[in-house]
């Protein structure tokens, strides 16, 4: 005969948490019940939450329960240049106590990755661009879609929403679907597990968006970056540096401010030297989610335990704090523990051959600032960051320039040091570029710290993307003054937001700026979204405008 519940509100209580306690730890310890899951994604959206609530149990089963990590001071803000002489900052310090509780959060969830990775659900065998927008920033998500089309990219595109309204409802269901473009409603995927999905703030959305995308080659851009050359040719067969290594980054203005304890807690991996390359930005990615599911689950747990945790000991409350850092340091952790024996990459479900190359480029070309001035005072507008085929191109041509100039062996150069003295730094370069075998560009980002100051002769007219840090592409927001979206000059007349537009003619062969402007009134024009009074106001000073800058 079975027992009755119990009635007491502490004996409930203690019979409730057991039970809890009982199903994650099955959950945990018996993986293969996931094993029957289809390891990507059908052609349906709308897919069950069964993989979802593993996510979030995964992620919550191995939470970081240390305290909040408490930062002393500010990183400096230092402009990256190579050979920087800058030394890392050590602000942050942790008891032994939090340090342990740290150690073992990562080291619990680096041990599932092998068998959780495998599980990562997507389409086989196709590529598109990702994004993640909401209500206050879906603005910025249609200019995106619209400046991607100009460039002339076929490659479909999925928004990623972390909230909505009627009017965002409209374009996603009348406008996108007309520009090969699709919103990805997460409410609708998590129904039934919300008790399981925590608040996400901003910087968090990124890993979920590229999770979420049904796509297995993503370009994830925020929806401020706006492409102005085609970036499809990334993904081409063969094209370098995708087709080796599976993912790339593109650097940040700044040195590297990540915590030595980071490495440590990573499992007493060393840290990379600060000459080695720049910081990160997180505003474009690319990835092959094939060959990099550890990678990209790794980041997604790094921002998970973003807020309190990670972001403060990745960027030490330096320019930019926030989930930068994440993508590349997972690639560069991985690889390191890899190497130390310690992990074992998952690669059961790869192809043969160009499936199991696998590494990381990280952009060498520093982005530039474009601005407005207007009335005397300066305002940024974007970064410049440029394609990847050619930042690859040029460093491979610099180095093999430098072992033209000067091929030396180890031992030839032991013996000429003690004949002639100390090498010049030309001699010195040449030696290290001689040295230098095609995996140190596929999965080590430091090797420039070991090169020297190669000269990278990258052609600027490649640049592929302006990613909006300064000025939000947002026409909807177009009538708040902060915005920036528009502005006069000492005569009260409206100027351009990218200044004159000779060099976007010179470098691009047409008028970027007057083709967004005339493919963003066609959105906010038409008769379906006209019936919202603030995007009547939009489309009627988009035409005042339009009538004395662009035609």
């Amino acid at each position: 005969m079975l027992r009755s519940f119990p009635r007491s509100g502490k004996a409930r209580f203690a019979v409730l948490a057991l039970l809890l306690f009982l199903a994650i730890a099955c959950f945990i310890s018996r993986p293969y019940l996931y094993d029957t899951v289809p390891r990507h994604y059908s052609s349906n959206p709308d897919q069950p939450s069964d993989w979802w609530a593993e996510f979030f149990t995964r992620l919550e089963s191995t939470r970081v329960t240390a305290g909040t990590a408490r930062i002393r001071g500010k990183a400096p803000e230092i402009n990256w240049k190579p050979g920087t002489k800058a030394a890392r900052p050590e602000l942050l310090s942790l008891s032994e106590y939090n340090e342990d509780k740290f150690r073992e959060s990562h080291a619990s969830f680096v041990g599932q990755l092998p068998l959780f990775a495998s599980h990562l659900r997507y389409n086989p065998d196709t590529t598109g661009i990702v994004t993640t927008a909401g209500v206050a920033n879906f603005g910025q998500a249609v200019s995106l879609v619209l400046m991607t089309r100009r460039a002339g990219s076929n490659l479909p595109i999925q928004v990623v929403l972390d909230s909505s309204s009627p009017w965002m409802n409209l374009v996603c269901a009348e406008t996108f679907p007309r520009l090969n473009a699709s919103c990805l409603f997460m409410a609708d995927r998590w129904a039934g597990i919300q008790h399981l999905v925590p608040k996400f703030k901003g910087y968090q959305w990124k890993s979920i968006s590229i999770i979420a995308s049904t796509f297995q080659n993503v370009l994830f851009l925020d929806a401020d970056c706006l492409p102005v050359l085609n970036p499809d040719p990334i993904f081409d067969q063969g094209a370098e540096p995708f087709a080796s290594t599976g993912l790339i980054t593109w650097p940040d203005f700044w040195t590297q401010t990540t915590s030595s304890l980071f490495y440590k807690i990573a499992g007493d991996i060393e840290a990379p030297p600060l000459t080695s390359r720049t910081s990160s930005e997180s505003g474009i990615l690319v990835y092959d989610k094939a060959r990099h599911a550890d990678s990209l689950l790794l980041a997604a747990y790094y921002n998970y335990n973003g807020p309190k945790h990670y972001y403060p000991m990745f960027i030490q409350h330096g320019a930019g704090e926030g989930d930068r850092e994440s993508f590349l340091q997972a690639a560069l952790v991985l690889e390191a523990l890899r190497k130390k024996g310690w992990y074992k990459p998952p690669t059961a479900w790869m192809k043969p051959g160009l499936g199991v190359k696998k590494g990381y480029w990280d952009v060498k070309k520093i982005p530039k600032v474009h601005g407005r001035s207007v009335a005397g005072k300066w305002r940024g507008m974007f970064m410049m960051q440029l394609d990847p085929t050619e930042d690859y191109r040029a460093v491979m041509a610099a180095v093999e320039k430098a072992k033209k100039t000067g091929t030396e062996t180890k031992r030839q150069a032991r013996r000429r040091r003690s004949e002639e003295g100390p090498p010049s730094p030309k001699q010195d370069e040449a030696a290290a570029a001689a040295a230098i075998v095609e995996g140190d560009f596929l999965t080590d980002s430091t090797f420039l710290a070991g090169v020297g100051n190669l000269t990278l002769e990258q052609n600027e007219g490649r640049v592929m993307f302006l990613h909006h840090n300064g000025v939000k592409p947002d026409f909807t927001r177009m009538l708040e003054s902060k915005s920036g979206v528009i502005a006069t000059n000492e005569e009260r007349k409206y100027v351009r937001m990218w200044g004159h537009p000779g060099w976007l003619m010179d470098r691009y062969g047409r008028d970027v700026e007057k083709l967004l402007w005339e493919d963003s009134m066609q959105i906010y024009c038409q008769a379906e979204l006209l019936r919202f009074k603030n995007l009547q106001k939009v489309c009627a000073k988009m035409q005042e405008i339009h009538k004395q800058l662009y035609t």
